[in-house]
């Protein structure tokens, strides 16, 4: 049985988390559910009430020529007149929500009224390419709150339609955004990854943490995971190794997931070749807090019998050469460690 590792604040050890993701099933249905309920548009929906129908109705911004009407002109505006208008509402939006984009660049994709549970709400759809290199599509909605999909996942949702033969939703068209492996490849350079990105498949969703997982495989072959914010998250870009990945409970498909993911048995070995006497008899006797940043040790609390004061042990696995440590829960608490199975 493998063990899902939960990465925690604590000192010493790696602060990020994810929780567990939603992820595609070979395009195999119109949505997948994130974390927390929440559903990510894999086709024929645009999420929030919006189906890729209605907005195929409302759309028609791929030919800005007729973005400037006859009213417009004699009100002497120009289409970079428009151009401006559309970037300062698609901020206004981005900032209500809140969401990490400086927005760079935005045009209105589709307006109009849609039908929401039998109620009609008046909704506008904005492209925006952000100043880190991520894409998006935004939509007011009045009555409502605002809310938006990722160019990666509007265009896994038109694969996905495609494949079913269904009328294919939007996808991105703004310079920076309209070739997913293009925007990938920003993404990751500028996140501090030297990488050409050949491949990316959107993973999933976290309707808790707000975030996007979306994994790219490089022209070496060397895998990523990316974690991309969502409306809510102000978080910026951020990459994990596929080996961290998969620690974390999302292993890579596109290539080489850096390594299986550690076992329960792993810990339990570890105790009995260090002499230490527990018959944690499950998974919900043991607690994985994550990894230390510096000696890379996997930090796990168990519940024996034998340690009535609680285990928390510091275990090295594979060629790591750190100490092996078998600590009470005051000891661990000192090191920041706060023990959840035992009092």
């Amino acid at each position: 049985m493998s063990i899902r590792i939960v990465l925690i604040a604590a000192a010493g050890l790696c602060l990020s988390a994810m929780p567990a993701m939603a992820q595609t099933q070979g395009g195999s249905q119109a949505s997948q559910p994130g974390v927390g309920g929440s559903t990510v548009p894999m086709g024929g929906q645009m999420g929030h009430g919006m189906t890729t129908d209605q907005f195929n109705q409302l759309q028609d911004y791929a030919d800005y020529a007729k973005r400037l009407t006859k009213e417009d002109q004699a009100k002497g505006k120009t289409l970079q007149d428009l151009l401006a208008e559309d970037k300062a509402a698609a901020t206004a939006i981005a900032t209500a929500m809140p969401l990490s984009c400086q927005v760079d660049e935005a045009v209105l994709a589709a307006e109009g009224p849609i039908t929401v549970d039998d109620k009609t709400v008046q909704t506008k759809t904005y492209e925006v390419a952000c100043a880190n290199g991520m894409g998006y599509f935004l939509v007011s909605q009045e009555p409502g709150t605002p809310y938006g999909i990722s160019c990666f996942a509007a265009d896994t949702a038109r694969a996905v339609d495609l494949k079913a033969k269904r009328t294919p939703g939007p996808v991105c068209i703004l310079k920076g955004n309209a070739d997913p492996k293009v925007m990938a490849t920003t993404l990751m350079t500028r996140a501090g990854k030297t990488c050409s990105v050949g491949d990316y498949r959107w993973r999933g969703q976290s309707a808790v943490s707000h975030l996007e997982f979306d994994e790219v495989k490089c022209s070496d072959d060397t895998g990523y995971m990316m974690k991309i914010a969502m409306p809510g998250s102000i978080a910026p870009v951020a990459v994990m190794s596929c080996h961290d990945s998969a620690m974390a409970g999302l292993p890579c498909q596109l290539s080489d997931n850096g390594g299986a993911v550690v076992t329960r048995q792993a810990f339990m070995d570890a105790l009995q070749q260090h002499s230490i006497a527990c018959d944690a008899k499950s998974d919900k006797d043991m607690h994985v807090f994550g990894q230390e940043n510096v000696q890379k040790r996997y930090v796990v609390e168990f519940k024996c019998s034998q340690r009535p004061a609680g285990l928390v042990a510091y275990i090295p696995l594979g060629e790591n050469k750190a100490p092996f440590e078998a600590l009470d829960c005051v000891t661990a608490a000192k090191r920041g460690v706060k023990c959840t199975l035992s009092k």
